[in-house]
């Protein structure tokens, strides 16, 4: 091996993870960004088919902290104003059986192997937003831990705001 072939083979070994990156996290399990992609495409099928999961399915793809806040008592609120619906995944407004298309996903910060916030291009009326979607990995299985939306609110805020915790 000549000198070129070594420097070669070193600037092949740093740059390789580099390359590799969109790996997966361990041999066989799927990347934060596959996790979401494959996670954010269902949802927008079953919400085109208005087929939503059961409420055991739907908690179990949230982290322990989010669940233990969507299943907290909630606060009676006797004269909030009824205001638009809030889907857990695409936001506020996104009725039943509204097409929802799933655009690019892109790491925006962490790692490949978690926790990461994963940004997730989503459109629907005509419309297009950016979603943030924070994951984690719990007991070797992805999570969603928070979900922001377009307008800067959260999914934790929401659970927040109506259980006042």
């Amino acid at each position: 091996m000549n000198r070129r072939q070594f420097v070669l083979r070193i600037a092949m070994t740093a740059a390789f993870p580099v390359i590799a990156g969109d790996g997966h996290a361990e041999c066989g399990e799927p990347t934060s960004n596959e996790f979401v992609r494959e996670l954010y495409e269902k949802q927008a099928r079953l919400h085109a088919a208005n087929t939503p999961l059961s409420p055991d399915e739907f908690h179990a793809l949230f982290s322990s902290d989010l669940r233990k806040l969507m299943q907290a008592p909630r606060r009676s609120q006797n004269n909030a104003p009824i205001g638009p619906l809030l889907n857990a995944f695409f936001g506020w407004g996104v009725l039943p059986a509204t097409e929802v298309t799933i655009g690019k996903i892109t790491l925006i910060s962490g790692k490949h192997e978690g926790p990461a916030i994963v940004g997730v291009d989503v459109g629907y009326r005509g419309e297009n937003r950016r979603i943030l979607v924070h994951v984690v990995r719990e007991k070797e299985v992805w999570l969603v831990a928070n979900v922001i939306y377009g307008s800067g609110r959260s999914l934790v805020a929401h659970y927040r705001g109506i259980t006042g915790q």
